[in-house]
Formats: structure tokens, C-alpha cells, sequence
């Protein structure tokens, strides 16, 4: 069992608390968070009980800090937050150890006195670069190395995690990776009983409250959970199980006055997860409104129903929360009939507000769930919505591991709602923070044709399964989408990213204006791409990834990259293709698209292209894909689409199997058949055997 007591204090015995610390983000002699619980530790690769590095990976607030600073209480380990340090590079931890507790502290380290618990991989990887990130960690991996030395524990969301242990372990040294579970039910409830009077504290009334009426309390905590375990389906453990939501139930159920669960309980009739966290987060924002609501019936007893039902509102609440996380401008104070109301209000809101359950009081979102709620709503209600992007850019901590649902939930209550381009990156980066070790997230844009021929672009989303490298299956993803978008805002995809597949006229704009890593599988064909950053990174997907999947493709109608430096390639292979394409730093990965024949000739081009390249992932293998993909109309398009799937299949380059359910792609009759392989489609690099081919299609559908 690999839990702090019998796994980790005995693997770090012999740390010691060192002096304190005189470098940022360096910290000794922590304490635990008040009311942690701790979550059950899974293996994903590698042996925990040997390794010299073990790499801790979970999705995006279940609580890695707190776990961090757990086992360093309990081991007396340094931690190391790599959020609040300066960024990796090379000598940082030798160096760091030495200037934050001393010359000594270098030899303690490799004499087993001191143990480092690293947490914040993600952040380090944002902020480093991957030259200054592989430079630190391998510099870590130095001192863990010594013979003496006490392992090294590491901390991050998944993609992170991985990418340090395939570093790490590339590089000859001994990691582990290792995940955080959501909490099994015993300990959600433990978490509940632990957390409830820690949020009770915050107010004399409701600690009162809570102190006279604690099993009250305890029992609407735990049937709001049974409400929730009830209607989560598949998605039981990150809903129910999810320390944020935790945390959103016990606000919930210590409000003031909330004294009776059965009436709490009834408001409750959700029918799936989301709206159930949609009940909560709207009976706190009522119950907030009640309260003023109540005060300002106190100071005037004559004030009309009419005039009372307009104070502090759920909208007005949501928006003043929202300049409080994201600033803008301030909202309006409703109009009122009497000059002493609106004095009296205006005071009894700048009490209320900085007191908010979803605000702390050093000013931002007081749990992940909130923030995320709040972030979606802002998004599509406030008329802020840029402002809104460009914090979450800047503070990723605003989105929890449910926001997507968050936000899809918002859009599905406007009619006719399209997603916003501009919301797209936000909306992937929101997915990434949810998954696990070895999952990946799929992101689709396409450019479609709707019933009354008007374009369209649509976007899809998918959370892939890790392939079982020897049955080569993997249980089937999640998907969200078709949604519906135009191209008059901009996709923004930021490092790193991978398993993106843009084919639409629209603008991408990459980079953070120093680095853009992009990872194969990656596919650009846009009518503008916009790169602002100093290198460019392109690398592989993974070790386990299929060779066909090792390809990233940028094209474009025009080009805007002049602060691009340098292009490096890691096992992977780079095509490009835009006007000016062949000047450094990007001639050597040129390609060159023969025009077709004609107009048909070209229509097919992509068709093909992009039938054949849609096999990439699904739960029976690489390159097999759900024979209803392949048939739609979004990748047919129309008769000719259609004919050309059918020769495929009559030509046993696609073959059906499993009742028709899927199909499957033959690279080797691919190849000897059309003259071209995967990765020659994924680049645009058609061949005259392929262009005969498809005017073979035309022929036959016109005769």
C-alpha cells in the first residue's frame, strides 16, 4: 500500500528539517493542511520500491499540494514549489539547495539528510521552456542518483508527469510514475467530516450554528454527496469524489439559516451531475441574496416586494464576483425608488462582497468548482468575455476539472449557441486538466456544409484511451460536440499541445511570444497561422505512439512567424507549407503540393486525405476508426465523397469488420494501391498513382 505511514516514511527515512529556507518557492519545516485527507496512490509504470525518482501525476485540483506537503510534514522533506520559484534550468536544484539552506545542504542532500518533495511539474514545464525543464529535472536527477541519497518525489497534472518520466527515463535513470485517485467513498465522507467545521470557522454565526446542530449539518453534507453519487453514472469518482465538489457541498450546507436539509434536499432534483453542481452553486448565490435581502427589510420595512426581489440577484452577484477575479468594469448598482436605498445598498454590498463563499480573502475563487462556474458563465454572459480569456490564460488555477461541462452546460442554455473560436483553447486546455496518465485529448475542427449549403466549421472533442500496447485496445473515450462555430474570433492553442486537427479557413495563432511545443500527432490546414514565439519545438507523441502517428503538418494560405528563431525536431517528422515557407528556419521541412488535374480531382484530394487520416485512435487499435465517422456526410460532403469510401472499401484499403461496426485501414495496400503512405497524406503529398486513382472514382460515378 503505498500510503504515507507504511510506504513513504519509511522510503525517506533519515531527512531532516533543514534551516529555513532564504530562496523563494524552497520550504522546510511545513505542516499539513488542516482537515487532508489522504487519497490512495496507484502505479502506472515502474517500481515504486526501488525507483530513485517517483513522479506523483493527477488531474487538475484533486490535490497534489496538499499531498505534497503531507509527506513532507510527515518526513520532515523540503518541499520545492516550482509555481512560486524562478524558472528550471540548468544547476537549479544543486544551486537552489546551496542558496536556500546553505553550502552544506548540497552534501546533506547526497548523504541522505535532506529529501525534496518537488511539486508544480506543469507550471515549471510552462515557464522553463523544454531546454531549461529537461536541464533542471536532469539536474535533480543528479543529486537522487547519489548512492546515498534519498529518493525524490515530483508532483504534476498528467501530461506533465509523463513527460518527466519519459525524460527521466530516456536518460538512464530510475522513475516511477505514480497517480492520485479521486476519493473512494469512505474517504469523501471522512473529507466532508473533516472539512465541514473547518468552513464553519469562518463565521462566528455559523460555527455557532454548526456547534448546536453538527449531525444537522453532517447529514444535508452527506445526502447532497447521495444525490450526487446518484446521478453520476460512469462519472461517479470525479464528481463525487472530487475534493472541489466536496468542498462546494459543504458550502452548501452551512449557509446561514440552513437548518433544514429536507427543504435543501427537495431544491436538489438535478438529472445529471452538472446540474446538480448548477443547484448547489445557484442555492448559495440565492441564499447570499436572501441574506441582504433580509438586512435591507430590517433598515426599511416599507421597501415594496418589487423593489426587494431587484437587490443582489443571482446575476448581479455573478458579475460583481467576476470583476473581483478578472477586473473590467465594475457592475452597475440596479436603480432603486429612494436616494437612502440606494446609499444603504451601495454600503450593504462593499460589506457584502469581499465576504462572497465563492471569493477568499486574499481575492480570488475560494474553490476550483466556483472559479470554474464562474469562468463559464463570464464567458458567455458577462460581455467581458475577452477580458475573462485573458486571465484564465494567465492564471490556469481558474479551471477546475469540470469547467468544460461548466461551459457546455451554459451553452446549451442559449438557443442557436455557437462556440466562440476563441473559446476553443481555453475549452482544450480545460480537458488536459482533467485527465489521468496516459489519456490524451483530441481536438477536431472542420470546415462543413450545412442543410441550406451555407458553410460551417464545426469542433469536436475527445478524450482518448490509452492503447493496451500488447491486446492494442483501450476502453472507449468521452466525446462532446458537434458544436457549431464561424471564424470571426481567433484559435489560440498555447505549449504544449498535441492530437489537434484543424481543417477549416480560419485563423490559429500559437505561442506565448518565447515557445511553442507541439506534439504529433498535429495536423494544421488553415487560411492563417500566426506563431509568436522565439522556437519552435515539434516532438513526439510518446514512445508508444504508432509511427503513423508521429507527424505534425502546418499549412496555410498565409503566414505570420517572422519572430521565429529556431525549428527543432524531435522523432517526428515536420511538413510545412505556406508562401515563403522556404526560408530559415523552415526550408528543410517544405513540402511541395502538386496542383490536380481539375476541380473534382482536388475535391477528392481532401477527402481522401481526410478519410484515411482520420484513423488514428479508437478502443479496437491505431488505425481503425467507427465505420459511422468514415460514412458521415461531414466527411463524405457529397456523392463523389461517398463513391470514393466505397472503391476504398471494394479495394480493401478500408475493410469492415465486426458487423460493419468499424473499419479498418490497410497502410500496405494503401501504399501499393494509391502510392502513398500515412504520413504522405498527412503531409499533402499526393502522387500520380493517387491522382489516377481518384479520377478512376470520377470516371466510374459518371459511366
Amino acid at each position: 500500500m503505498l500510503d504515507i505511514k507504511t510506504f513513504w516514511e519509511p522510503r525517506l527515512r533519515g531527512a531532516n528539517t533543514t534551516a529555513a529556507s532564504k530562496l523563494s518557492g524552497w520550504f522546510s519545516g511545513v505542516t499539513p493542511v488542516r482537515g487532508f485527507v489522504e487519497p490512495a496512490l496507484t502505479i502506472v509504470e515502474g517500481n515504486p520500491a526501488v525507483a530513485r525518482l517517483l513522479i506523483i501525476a493527477a488531474p487538475g485540483a484533486v490535490g497534489k499540494s496538499s499531498y505534497a506537503n503531507a509527506l513532507a510534514a510527515a518526513t520532515r522533506s523540503v518541499v520545492v514549489d516550482l509555481a512560486q520559484t524562478s524558472p528550471l534550468g540548468g544547476n537549479f536544484f544543486k544551486g537552489g539547495l546551496a542558496n536556500a539552506f546553505g553550502p552544506k545542504a548540497l552534501s546533506d542532500a547526497a548523504d541522505g539528510k535532506i529529501a525534496l518533495v518537488v511539486d508544480a511539474l506543469d507550471e515549471a514545464q510552462m515557464r522553463a521552456g523544454p531546454e531549461g525543464y529537461e536541464a533542471g529535472l536532469l539536474d535533480l536527477a543528479g543529486i537522487a542518483d547519489t548512492p546515498s541519497a534519498l529518493p525524490t518525489v515530483l508532483l504534476g497534472r498528467a501530461l506533465a508527469a509523463e513527460d518527466a518520466c519519459l525524460l527521466l527515463t530516456a536518460n538512464g535513470h530510475d522513475a516511477c510514475l505514480l497517480k492520485i485517485e479521486f476519493f473512494t467513498d469512505d474517504q469523501a465522507s471522512q473529507y466532508l467530516q473533516e472539512k465541514l467545521p473547518l468552513v464553519a470557522a469562518r463565521s462566528r454565526q455559523v460555527e455557532s450554528a454548526f456547534q448546536n446542530h453538527q449531525q444537522v449539518f453532517r447529514y444535508l453534507a452527506e445526502q447532497a454527496r447521495a444525490k450526487l453519487i446518484a446521478v453520476a453514472g460512469h462519472e461517479k469518482a470525479r464528481f463525487a469524489g472530487y475534493a472541489p465538489v466536496l468542498d462546494a457541498i459543504c458550502e452548501f450546507a452551512l449557509e446561514d439559516g440552513g437548518l433544514n436539509p429536507q427543504a435543501k434536499i427537495a431544491k436538489l432534483k438535478a438529472t445529471s451531475q452538472i446540474e446538480l453542481i448548477d443547484s448547489i452553486t445557484i442555492s448559495i448565490l440565492e441564499r447570499e441574496q436572501a441574506k441582504l435581502q433580509s438586512q435591507f427589510r430590517e433598515k426599511y420595512p416599507d421597501a415594496s416586494d418589487s423593489t426587494l426581489s431587484g437587490l443582489y440577484s443571482v446575476e448581479e452577484q455573478l458579475q460583481r464576483v467576476a470583476f473581483n477575479l478578472f477586473g473590467g468594469t465594475a457592475p452597475p448598482y440596479p436603480e432603486l425608488p429612494k436616494e437612502a436605498y440606494y446609499t444603504t445598498y451601495q454600503d450593504m454590498v462593499e460589506r457584502f462582497a469581499p465576504q462572497h463563499p465563492f471569493v477568499s480573502a486574499n481575492g480570488v475563487a475560494s474553490n476550483p468548482v466556483f472559479a470554474a462556474y464562474i469562468v463559464a458563465w463570464a464567458l458567455k454572459k458577462s460581455g467581458q468575455a475577452e477580458l475573462v480569456r485573458r486571465a484564465v490564460l494567465a492564471k490556469p488555477n481558474l479551471m477546475s476539472g469540470i469547467f468544460f461541462e461548466l461551459y457546455d452546460r451554459q451553452l446549451q442554455t442559449e438557443q442557436d449557441a455557437k462556440m466562440p473560436l476563441a473559446d476553443v483553447g481555453i475549452l482544450y486546455q480545460a480537458l488536459n486538466s482533467q485527465i489521468i496518465p496516459g489519456q490524451r485529448v483530441q481536438l477536431e475542427i472542420s470546415d462543413q456544409e450545412s442543410d441550406d449549403g451555407a458553410p460551417e466549421i464545426e469542433v469536436n472533442f475527445e478524450i482518448l484511451e490509452r492503447i493496451d500496447p500488447n491486446t492494442r485496445e483501450a476502453a472507449p473515450g468521452r466525446t462532446w460536440g458537434p458544436y457549431s462555430t464561424t471564424p470571426d474570433t481567433i484559435l489560440e492553442l498555447h505549449s504544449p499541445f498535441s492530437n489537434v486537427y484543424v481543417d477549416a479557413p480560419i485563423t490559429v495563432q500559437l505561442g506565448d511570444g518565447i515557445i511553442q511545443q507541439i506534439g504529433a500527432p498535429t495536423e494544421l490546414s488553415v487560411e492563417n497561422l500566426l506563431v509568436s514565439a522565439k522556437q519552435v519545438l515539434v516532438q513526439s507523441g510518446g514512445a508508444d505512439a504508432p509511427r503513423e502517428l508521429q507527424t505534425v503538418a502546418l499549412f496555410a494560405k498565409e503566414m505570420d512567424c517572422d519572430g521565429v528563431q529556431t525549428v527543432t525536431v524531435r522523432d517526428a517528422a515536420l511538413s510545412v507549407s505556406w508562401p515563403g515557407a522556404k526560408a530559415y528556419p523552415w526550408n528543410n521541412y517544405v513540402v511541395e503540393v502538386p496542383p490536380a488535374a481539375d476541380e473534382d480531382v482536388t475535391f477528392l484530394r481532401r477527402r481522401l486525405r481526410k478519410i484515411l487520416t482520420a484513423f488514428r485512435s479508437h478502443s479496437k487499435g491505431a488505425l481503425v476508426r467507427l465505420a459511422a465517422k468514415i460514412d458521415h456526410s461531414r466527411m463524405t460532403k457529397d456523392a463523389r465523397g461517398v463513391n470514393l469510401v466505397n472503391k476504398l472499401i471494394e479495394d480493401q484499403i478500408l475493410v469492415p469488420f465486426d458487423a460493419g461496426k468499424f473499419y479498418q485501414l490497410n497502410p500496405d495496400v494503401m501504399g501499393k494501391i494509391l502510392g502513398v503512405g500515412y504520413h504522405d497524406l498527412a503531409q499533402s503529398r499526393f502522387t500520380p498513382e493517387s491522382d489516377s486513382y481518384l479520377s478512376d472514382v470520377l470516371a466510374k460515378a459518371k459511366s
